[in-house]
């Protein structure tokens, strides 16, 4: 009688749950013989409004490992901080001296969870060129239990080809990229502001009492006359742990006060000049100064002009010549709402 061993039977198990969770995100790829140290390639596709699927020019190439539960039992797996595996060093060199990275996915079966680590930057970090001259015949490999294999993996391993193709197309920085990647939509509000007839605004809530900044940037009619803090309507908003910096922050932009701020001030019983309005200033790099008023020493909000600075209008232009010849489409705000993005120690993830 021909039997399948338990092994065996175990890796058929998790590489179809594996290509079940994945094939949403690309085209699979496989080597006829396993000879290559590597698994399974995905080449990965993006959605499109019309509902198709993009192929782009990134493979991403996957070596699999699991891990039974008999080996780590779910109560040891949450309470450790990785999982450890003993790789081979040849293995290790071939996977560092790579032109693509190969992603190490480790699926652990009690928890019935994938987790995920570029293999390429792991072997760089812990031994770097070491590991070509390393005289030991196994070395250990830990991956972080948090680095789970999701949907949001998935949309970093995209992002990463995104950025590498716009900056082989456009013959431009990596730095830039990264940023119209972030920003493209906001971007592009800001540079056909003209033609449609709006003005920006940047809305910066600086808490005192919480440890974080908001920055919001809205737009309202050009012609709009009222007060300088109403009329607008949010069109991408940006939460930030420890702080935001606006004008480092957003480089493409040039901010600007709104109004003249003339600050009003008495004398007080010891002859000293004193603020009457309660709030803090803030001298922007062109020499402007907005005052923030305090809200119960809850918060300040600031609120500037906004408008592309000559390398927001570069930036401008790279993001016409994306959409032009079809790499990028950008949302509708319509339909999508407003961009968000929240920044904090705890979001930081390997993929």
């Amino acid at each position: 009688m021909l039997v399948i061993g338990k092994t065996d039977s175990f890796e058929q198990d998790y590489m179809a749950k594996f290509e079940k969770l994945a094939t949403h995100h690309g085209v699979f790829v496989k080597y006829e013989r396993d000879r290559a140290a590597r698994d399974i390639g995905l080449h990965l596709t993006k959605d499109s409004k019309s509902g198709k699927k993009q192929v782009t020019n990134s493979l991403v190439w996957f070596q699999m490992k699991g891990v039974m539960a008999t080996t780590l039992k779910k109560e040891a797996f949450e309470a450790a901080q990785g999982v450890s595996l003993s790789m081979d060093v040849e293995h290790l060199r071939h996977w560092f001296l790579d032109k693509e990275p190969t992603h190490l996915i480790v699926y652990v079966e009690s928890a019935d969870q994938f987790l995920v680590m570029n293999l390429q930057n792991y072997i760089a970090e812990t031994w770097g060129n070491k590991i070509l001259m390393l005289d030991q015949k196994t070395a250990t490999v830990t991956v972080p239990a948090s680095s789970i294999l999701d949907d949001q993996a998935f949309a970093i391993l995209l992002r990463y080809a995104d950025i590498a193709q716009w900056v082989k197309a456009l013959d431009a920085h990596q730095a830039d990229i990264e940023l119209i990647h972030r920003d493209c939509d906001l971007i592009y509000a800001a540079g056909t502001s003209e033609k449609r007839k709006v003005e920006h605004g940047v809305l910066w809530t600086k808490w005192l009492s919480k440890m974080r900044h908001e920055l919001r940037v809205a737009e309202r009619p050009a012609s709009f006359k009222g007060d300088v803090d109403s009329g607008w309507e949010v069109i991408h908003e940006h939460w930030q742990y420890g702080g935001i910096d606006p004008e480092e922050s957003y480089l493409y932009l040039e901010l600007f006060a709104l109004e003249d701020y003339e600050p009003e001030t008495i004398t007080n019983r010891w002859g000293e000049e004193e603020f009457i309005d309660d709030g803090e200033t803030i001298e922007l790099k062109n020499g402007d100064v907005v005052f923030g008023p305090n809200a119960a020493n809850e918060y300040c909000v600031f609120v500037f002009g906004a408008r592309l600075n000559e390398y927001g209008q570069k930036l401008f232009a790279y993001i016409e010549t994306l959409v032009k010849i079809g790499l990028l489409e950008l949302r509708d705000p319509d339909s999508e709402g407003h961009t968000f993005f929240s920044i904090a120690p705890w979001h930081s993830r390997l993929v």
